[in-house]
């Protein structure tokens, strides 16, 4: 196949008609160019100038290709012009966990977008081990999960460590006292779907205690498990503290403090640990660190 400098040299020498000023202005040898012309013309099966001694005159196939090949020639210097300039071109992919995708990933890609003008990202929320599952095949750039993650095919950056809150809609629980697990592992728990960090970490809590809970229901989403439990006062959850903070304030739900426990998970963006980092993954990685991390 024909290559980007072979169609190069040919517009110049349709344009010079002289080997030697063509080299010239591509500081070749008179043979390189003339073997890349050469080349050219057979790849193309088609000879493209006629030679009139010294000098290589456009035949009508010639004139053609130069019609055919130039513009887009012009178009694609350009586009390689403004991609060497700007390092920062192209769209990150992002994937993150529900908590992350909904409470943090908003503000910090208005931010970022509003601080870089032009730049394109693309996110999309799942649990967290559909995140890393989307980092390791490469459907995402880079992942933001709740947890922790013991891949060893992943790079991990803890940004932040969260609250998780036992919170019911039953008032009787307003201002009570503090409860042993045990007393509340038999009643109705609505959880998040299998996968999610929250749930996980909370699981794993409580697991050493040998309390089985009692999963009466499971959705997909934070905001489907608060409007649940906001229409009756029979069930339970466990839910980001950020999630719930405005619940709590206007009453809507009570928070029920546990003895001895304290259920705390990591915010972590993840990568591949052999993906090449482009400049634009980079870009945003150190300003989600800062943001984090200042």
């Amino acid at each position: 196949m024909y290559s980007f400098k072979q169609l190069e040299l040919f517009i110049s020498l349709a344009r010079t008609q002289r080997v030697v000023e063509t080299a010239k202005e591509y500081e070749m040898s008179q043979s390189a160019v003339s073997m890349a012309i050469r080349e050219l013309e057979r790849e193309l099966k088609d000879q493209l100038f006629d030679r009139i001694g010294k000098k290589l005159i456009l035949n009508d196939r010639g004139h053609l290709l130069l019609q055919e090949c130039a513009p887009s020639l012009e178009h694609l210097k350009e586009l390689y012009a403004r991609f060497s300039d700007a390092k920062l071109m192209g769209e990150l992919r992002i994937s993150a966990s529900a908590t992350v995708a909904d409470y943090f990933m908003p503000t910090l890609i208005y931010d970022y977008l509003k601080a870089h003008d032009g730049m394109h990202l693309s996110l999309k929320s799942a649990n967290s081990y559909e995140v890393i599952e989307r980092v390791k095949n490469g459907e995402s750039d880079l992942g933001f999960i709740e947890g922790a993650c013991n891949d060893v095919n992943i790079e991990c950056h803890v940004l932040m460590q969260d609250e998780l809150v036992v919170v019911t809609r039953d008032s009787s629980f307003k201002g009570a006292k503090p409860l042993y697990i045990d007393q509340i592992t038999e009643k109705k728990w609505v959880m998040r779907e299998e996968g999610s960090g929250t749930r996980s970490v909370f699981l794993k809590t409580i697991a050493p205690l040998d309390k089985e809970l009692n999963v009466f229901m499971e959705f997909g989403s934070i905001e489907a498990i608060k409007n649940f439990l906001e229409s009756g006062e029979d069930y339970f959850t466990v839910l980001p503290r950020i999630c719930v903070e405005k619940a709590l304030a206007e009453e809507k739900l009570f928070e029920v403090k546990v003895i001895n426990i304290s259920f705390t998970r990591d915010f972590i963006l993840v990568k591949r640990k052999d993906r090449s980092e482009s400049a634009l993954m980079k870009h945003f990685k150190d300003f989600v660190m800062q943001r984090f991390l200042k």
